[in-house]
């Protein structure tokens, strides 16, 4: 599904990524894991078309994306949820859902895709009509991935869903991330947490410093020495 193919990227005379490459197949669930400033956002942002690689392809089925703008990932089904939630405060739940669904891919079902949101968090509909300044920051990132379900991606790319969550919140963010992948949502997760993105996830990539340094079966890469050492304290 998607192919990133030696992509270098970064933002002005700053290079942050120095020659990635990656895939994703159809119904994954990828975590690309590593630490703050790994590279991890830059890659997401680049498959996403708000940063165009200077070099290297990205291609999703047999279309390239790279370099072609957010539009274009939009076009083909990509969504991206970034990291700090980014929701509209002033809208409500609601709202804030159905303009997730203003592309013309995602309209014609905007009511089978609040059903399957609503089915997802239960949360939002209990506070449809409420303001989403108002909701706590669990609820405000249910929203945020509740509205890139709204697109009706093909991929859906989660930056840092568990940041600054309670660890409660955390857990129901995940359990919600593994029911959508569950009913054939292909997912790409770029954490800090690893041992929950590992757990959760079917295979996995690790980035530092601007470079993929290993990849494999997720449940290969969570009893793997180095990964132990270097992200879990063990």
């Amino acid at each position: 599904m998607l192919e990133v193919i030696d992509i270098k990227a970064g933002y002005g005379l700053v290079q942050v990524l120095n020659g990635v490459s990656l895939r994703v197949a159809e119904r994954e669930f990828i975590a690309l894991v590593g630490g703050n400033g790994a590279g991890k956002t830059t890659l997401m942002k680049s498959i996403a078309g708000l940063i165009a690689p200077q070099s290297g392809h990205i291609r999703f089925g047999d279309v390239e994306l790279g370099g072609r703008g957010a539009r274009n990932a939009v076009d083909v089904g990509i969504s991206l949820v970034p990291e700090g939630r980014m929701v509209f405060p002033r809208m409500t739940v609601l709202e804030n859902l159905l303009m997730g669904s203003v592309h013309p891919r995602a309209r014609a079902h905007r009511a089978d895709s609040l059903e399957h949101v609503f089915a997802t968090f239960p949360r939002l509909k209990e506070r449809m009509q409420q303001e989403a300044r108002t909701m706590s920051g669990g609820e405000q990132q249910m929203l945020a991935i509740g509205r890139g379900v709204m697109t009706r991606p093909r991929l859906l790319i989660l930056d840092e869903p568990s940041l600054g969550l309670s660890p409660l919140l955390v857990k129901e963010t995940y359990e919600a991330m593994a029911r959508l992948n569950h009913d054939g949502l292909t997912i790409l997760l770029a954490e800090q947490n690893v041992h929950l993105s590992l757990r959760a996830s079917t295979r996995g990539y690790v980035i530092e410093n601007g470079d993929i340094v290993l990849d494999g079966p997720s449940a290969e890469l969570a009893i793997d020495p180095a990964i132990r050492k270097a992200y879990l304290g063990l």
